[in-house]
């Protein structure tokens, strides 16, 4: 997609090949767009969307933008082309001012803006990116932005914003980006839409490098029975399984961020499994309505620096909006526990449970408000209660009751069937075989997400 200057005989303007006039711009300021400005330890969400569901344009039709900010803020959009020129959209001649409201949403062009974006060629894989600063950027001049409808962003003004973005406190600005299709006949969008992918990633972690986070006997193989499982009963494209020293927080993001982000579309499917330890902290941010943050802890957390080496609620909620579009279905098998006996998760070595754990509940109520709800977490337990291992020692409660219900209706189980026989199988097992304990599923975020473990 590129910006055309031609007037159409409707008084608008339309997308084109004007900018093939512009400057080259070599691909250092996509590079450095898309994989610097990134922050994941924002105290709001930001979300940026177009107005086709599978985000995919022929040759000819136009694009509309929607942009949304949990806070106020000033907002910046950024076009990335498929021959890696990049213009700045947002704020422009029409809409100079681009300080937005909070959970207001703005559309890019204006109507009344006089052009408007339509697709040409170069056709291939393009992003859009909308970065929200509680402050103006200075490495941005205003006034050269707002003079046309759009301004060329170069490689000093793609670095400028990386080296401003690093120099500002985390919490003060965040952004969020979407890949968009451009092809160029109908025909190939309807071969993009007609193939849908699911793939399922899958975390299992029993021993940790931190000699002081306590093992766990049997999440590994959680992991392993329920990928055999997906695989044989829910035909699932792709199953990636990191388990052990693999499940590294790099590794962990990488996988969800990049590389689902990456092999699969909207529309598709994703499910994401966690079979581990999982803990809370203080809230530093101030977005917990408990003052607690819930983090699950992968293999190379450090004991003494949760917060640093693990992966927060806030920051599963962001590499999960890189999956925009998507379905997804979070399956949790981890709490943050008071006790440490050999049946529970979770870190604290004190025999009273003193926080709970609802890891993502209250960002998946964030991102609904912003627009983002193709997503939903079926956790093992309630806020205040542990996650056990059955005494049969093969597998966890909740993993082991859901392979069997996915076996005995071979696959052709919902999410919400789903949770309503572990509604009541886990907490029937539990009252025979832990007297004094309770455990009792939960499902939130889009709790009527149309999911079927069978394809």
């Amino acid at each position: 997609m590129r910006l055309l200057q031609t007037k159409m005989p409707s008084g608008l303007f339309a997308l084109g090949i004007l900018l093939a006039l512009a400057v080259s711009i070599e691909a250092a300021p996509r590079a450095i767009l898309v994989e610097e400005v990134k922050n994941d330890r924002s105290s709001f969400y930001v979300r940026v969307d177009v107005d086709r569901s599978d985000r995919t344009y022929v040759v000819g039709e136009t694009v509309q933008i929607n942009a949304v900010s949990e806070k106020t803020g000033y907002l910046y959009l950024f076009y990335l082309q498929a021959d890696k020129k990049v213009v700045c959209l947002f704020p422009n001649k029409v809409q100079r001012d681009n300080r937005i409201s909070a959970k207001t949403k703005i559309t890019i062009p204006a109507r009344d803006s006089g052009f408007r974006l339509r697709v040409s060629d170069p056709v291939g894989t393009e992003i859009l990116k909308a970065v929200v600063t509680q402050q103006p950027l200075k490495s941005l001049d205003i006034e050269i932005l707002t003079k046309s409808n759009f301004t060329s962003i170069n490689d000093n003004d793609a670095k400028a914003i990386s080296v401003e973005a690093d120099a500002t406190e985390s919490q003060e600005w965040a952004e969020h980006q979407v890949s968009i299709k451009t092809v160029k006949t109908a025909s190939e969008r309807k071969s993009r839409q007609q193939t849908h992918r699911r793939i399922a990633i899958l975390i299992g972690i029993s021993d940790y490098k931190d000699s002081r986070i306590p093992e766990l006997r049997i999440c590994h193989l959680d992991s392993k029975k329920m990928g055999e499982t997906l695989r044989k009963y829910g035909k699932f494209d792709e199953v990636f399984s990191l388990v052990n020293e693999q499940a590294t927080l790099k590794n962990i993001e990488a996988l969800i961020r990049n590389k689902a982000a990456k092999i699969t579309k909207p529309g598709d499917e994703v499910l994401i499994f966690w079979s581990g330890h999982g803990d809370s902290i203080a809230d530093v941010d101030g977005d917990e309505k408990d003052g607690r943050d819930e983090l699950l802890v992968p293999y190379d957390a450090n004991r003494e620096d949760l917060k640093g080496t693990c992966i927060t609620d806030d920051m599963f909620g962001r590499w999960l909006l890189a999956l925009d579009g998507r379905k997804i279905v979070v399956l949790l098998d981890a709490c943050k526990s008071g006790g440490q006996a050999n049946n529970e998760k979770g870190l604290n070595q004190q025999k009273s449970i003193v926080e709970g754990f609802d890891f993502l509940d209250g960002e998946f109520a964030r991102t609904k408000d912003i627009g983002q709800k193709q997503a939903a977490v079926l956790a093992s337990s309630r806020a205040s209660q542990i996650s056990l291992v059955r005494l049969e020692g093969d597998l966890s409660v909740m993993t082991y009751f859901l392979i069997e219900r996915i076996k005995s209706t071979n696959g052709q189980l919902t999410l919400q069937q789903a949770y309503e026989h572990l509604s009541k199988d886990i907490p029937r097992y539990v009252k025979a075989k832990f007297p004094g304990y309770s455990q009792t599923p939960v499902l939130i975020g889009n709790e009527d997400l149309d999911f079927n473990f069978k394809k």
